[in-house]
């Protein structure tokens, strides 16, 4: 994805929401490929179980990101 379809994407969405990042097992150090979103993602229970970030936050809406999904 090039900047230009990134900036077009996220732009055709809420410009408030706060932007989140899929991380998985692959996700270290090193640049991957954005090949997921930027979508809408409302926040459940497991996702509050899984992280900390999500925490607190059951039922708020927000933009992923994802890399390296298979």
């Amino acid at each position: 994805m090039t900047n230009k379809d990134l900036i077009a994407r996220l732009a055709a969405l809420d410009p408030d929401a706060e932007v989140m990042i899929l991380d998985g097992p692959n996700g270290s150090g090193h640049p991957r490929d954005l090949n997921l979103g930027p979508t809408t993602r409302t926040i459940t229970e497991a996702d509050a179980e899984e992280t900390a970030d999500c925490e607190e936050r059951i039922g708020e809406e927000v933009i992923i990101l994802g890399f390296a999904c298979y």
